[in-house]
Parts: structure tokens; sequence; C-alpha cells
């Protein structure tokens, strides 16, 4: 009798705490994207390129827990993000390294690599915050998006994540934002924990990398404008400096010991003027990409900017605009500036293949069979457009035109012609070009159910003679691409 009374107790006593969590209203969203390419000569070889194929899925899915009016409790999570058919087993990576610093890697070595790291075949959780209401706005703390703010030009919230403490506060039309990031990945533990740092050399107390931002926004009925900015602080006290786009490094000393601070300014403008739709963004960094704490080690100045203009007109079921993008390359020739402006991110992909985030990662970047290296050399010579392909647009300058029709609510068909040519030589001398080439996309997408569209696309690349590098006999050939996606949203 004395074991019933326990066996019930402790029954009542679950259901009392469990009450409340039941009490509590969930919503799920999220989306389901699989994509599909075929992509005819990504090396730009003539007569020696190698077509890619192959299909990558994604399932992400978003909680929101409401607690109580004013507090909430948000994860999401991405599930499968994979090629399909692609080896279960992570591969495991080496590295060459010269003077110092990484040259080259074999393998899937980050968050991003294609198809089979750990990662990517489980369950990946990105996002975890509470979300309360307090004084009148909106507190967000722990993991969240990153690297959003104002177009999309400039934006990585698809990819970027990490610790977060945002409050917002709304009066009338204005909007007021601080926050304060810590950039993933940066922290000095080592991946077997804290544990794991005793006795190593390499163990950084204060090491770190994070942002102190503050922004505004105004809005009214037919568009919104905005200014944010931050200050960055990157502090690394010993090992392997990251490579910022300059090539300072002539010694391991110079590695060593140096800290990275820097301003942002990013202001934006959305506006519906009758029948044109403008939006246009801006992004400036300035100070110092590196200060040396070594006797004899180098500074670097960053000083950059990047911008994007864009104009639709709508003359339904029409319409046509035009595209201006431009992102500062850094010269080559001067070590102790890094003069490149802030990438265009990864969210924004006006091109089916040039600089297009998701057929770079899955796909692997362009001209990598002339010998263009996607990573820092001590002379400097890699290539910093097929670097910035996993990044958003990066030493660039490009114009693109654009027309479409919606025959039918429920389709839009759109072609795109774009001419990109880069900013900045890839190398100090010798590189042979500039231009990347022309580009042509048509792509049409139709509303299956509201919820669920279907696309298909075709992209030709009359590949330019920057894909030569420095090698004046490489045989540059174009490239086309074939490209179908399913996009699921709830």
């Amino acid at each position: 009798m004395k074991k019933l009374w326990i066996v019930l107790l402790s029954v009542a006593l679950i259901m009392a705490f469990a009450m409340p969590v039941c009490a509590a209203d969930v919503k799920f969203s999220g989306s389901y994207i699989a994509q599909g390419y075929y992509d005819n000569n990504r090396a730009l070889l003539k007569d020696g390129g190698a077509s890619v194929s192959n299909i990558w899925q994604r399932l992400r899915v978003q909680t929101d827990f409401q607690v109580q009016e004013g507090l909430k409790l948000t994860t999401r999570f991405d599930a499968m993000e994979k090629i399909w058919g692609a080896p279960r087993t992570p591969v495991v990576y080496t590295s060459t390294t010269t003077g110092g610093i990484v040259s080259s890697l074999g393998g899937n070595t980050g968050l991003d690599s294609a198809g089979n790291n750990q990662e990517a075949e489980n369950i990946k959780f990105e996002h975890v915050y509470v979300s309360a209401n307090l004084f009148g706005g909106l507190l967000r703390v722990g993991y969240q998006q990153q690297s959003v703010f104002g177009t999309a030009f400039g934006d990585s919230g698809d990819s970027t994540y990490g610790p977060r403490i945002r409050y917002d506060y709304v009066a009338g039309p204005w909007t007021f934002i601080v926050l304060w990031d810590k950039i993933e990945g940066t922290q000095y533990y080592a991946p077997g924990g804290p544990a794991a740092n005793v006795g190593v050399n390499t163990y950084q107390v204060d090491a770190t990398a994070e942002k102190y931002v503050g922004a505004f926004m105004y809005s009214w009925s037919k568009g919104n404008t905005g200014l944010l900015f931050y200050y960055y602080l990157l502090s690394q006290t010993a090992g392997a400096y990251p490579y910022y786009g300059t090539a300072g490094a002539t010694s391991t000393s110079d590695l060593t010991g140096y800290k990275g601070q820097f301003w942002v300014f990013d202001p934006y403008v959305k506006a519906q003027l009758g029948p044109v739709y403008l939006e246009a963004e801006v992004l400036y960094w300035t100070g110092k990409g590196r200060k040396s704490d070594v006797v004899g080690g180098q500074d670097i100045n960053r000083d950059g900017a990047s911008a994007y203009v864009s104009a639709t007109v709508d003359f339904a079921p029409m319409y046509a605009g035009i595209n201006l993008i431009y992102a500062a390359g850094d010269d080559r020739g001067t070590t102790d500036k890094d003069e490149s402006g802030p990438p265009a991110g990864t969210d924004f992909n006006p091109m089916l293949m040039l600089f297009n985030y998701d057929l770079a990662r899955w796909n692997g970047t362009y001209g990598a069979g002339n010998g263009l290296s996607t990573t820092a050399t001590a002379t400097g010579t890699y290539n910093p457009a097929n670097a910035a392909q996993n990044g958003g647009i990066y030493n660039a300058q490009i114009a693109q035109l654009f027309v479409g029709v919606k025959p039918m609510p429920k389709l839009d068909i759109k072609a795109a012609y774009a001419i990109a040519s880069a900013d900045k030589d890839g190398a100090s001398t010798g590189w042979q070009s500039r231009s990347y080439g022309s580009e042509f996309d048509i792509t049409a997408t139709y509303k299956i159910y509201d919820n669920l569209s279907y696309m298909v696309g075709f992209g030709y690349l009359w590949a330019g003679d920057y894909w030569k590098g420095t090698n004046a006999a490489a045989n540059i050939d174009n490239d086309y691409l074939v490209t179908h996606k399913l996009t699921l949203t709830f």
C-alpha cells in the first residue's frame, strides 16, 4: 500500500510540474529545400574541365515556445543537410603548412563542408534564445541569427549565427537597436573542452572576436531607412594570424600577437516611388585589420567599401530593372593596407553562377584547375574571387539588367544579363585580366501550392581572362549550368 501511495504521489508531482509546460503555446515553422545542379565546366578549362552534377538538400525547423505573455523560447535546427548519396563517414583532412601559414587543405574541414561532415549528417542546432518584453522593448539572449540588416546585400543570416544579446526599442516610426555579438568559432577552448587546454602553449585566455553594435531604423508608409554601426574587436595572443586579404606576413614572428580593431558603417534605404521600387546599401569599414603586439610585427590598416543599388519598374504583368554592385578589392602590391570592402554576404545571390553561395558551397570554386588557390600564401598569389565565393561577392564590379513576366499569378519567368570584372588584380604582378566575364540567366518559378514552389533555371558564363590568374598560357573556356529547386515552407 505504501508503494502505491509513493507511485501516486510521484505521478501527481510529475503532472504538477508538467502542467505549465503543457500550457505553453508551441509553434513550428521552417523549410525544406532540394536543389539539383549540372555544371558543365566548373574549372573553366578548354578540353580539361570536369562537369559536376549533384543534388543537395536541407530541412530547417524552428520551434517557438510561448511560455507566457511576453516570454518566449526559440530554437532552430538544420537536419540532413547534405548532397544526395554522399558518404556518411566524415572525411579526415590534412594540411600543408609553409612559413607558418596553412596553404592547402584536403577533405571537409568547416561548418559549410559539402555533403559529408558530421553535423550535416544529423541535427545541427543553430539557434536557441530567450525573448522577453522588458521596459517597453524586446530583449533576446542566446544563439541567434547574425549579419542581417537592411537589404539582402551584405547579409549572411542563412549561414551565420552565434551568441548574441540584443535589445530593440520601438517608438512610433523609429526602431533603436543595441546588441553584442560573439563570433562563432573564435573562443580559445580546444575541441576537447577547457581541460584539453591545460599544458598547451596555444592556450589563449584573451583570444576573442566580438562586435559591439548600435542601429536605428525609420519607417514610413512606402519604405524604410536605417543606419547600423559597430566596433569589431579581434584579439589573438599566439598561433597563426588569420588571413585578411593582404600578403603582409613575411615570417612566423609576424603572425603572432595581434589585435584587429575597426569600425563598420552600414546605411540603407528601401522605397516604393510610384511604379519604381528602389533599394540601396553601403558598407564601409575602417581601422586596424591587424595591430601587431610583437617586435618587428607588421600592422595592417583596413579601409574599404562595398555598395549596391537596385531599381525595379513594375508594369504588370511585366517588370524590368538594374542591379549595380561594387565591392572593393585589395591592392596586392601593398602589404600594410587592406583596401577590400566588406563581402556582399551569402544571402545575396543575384546570379546563378558567379559568386553564388550555394553553387560554390556544394560544387567548389571556379578556376581551380588553373592553379588559382583558395587559401592564403606567404607570397600573396591566391585568388581572392575563389576564396570569397563562399562568403559573398568580393573584389567585383557588376552591372546586371533583368526583365521578367508573370503570365499568371503563380508563374514568374525572369531573364538577366550581367557583366562582371574585378576591382583589383589577384596578384601584385603578372595577373592577366580583371574580366570575370559575362553571364546570362533565365529562371522560371511556379507555385505549386502557396507553400510549395519549383524553380528551373539555365545559366551561361562567357568566362573572362581573370580566370587565367598569372598563367598567360591557360586556355580558358566557357561554362553553362542547369538547375532546378524545390522549396517547401511551413
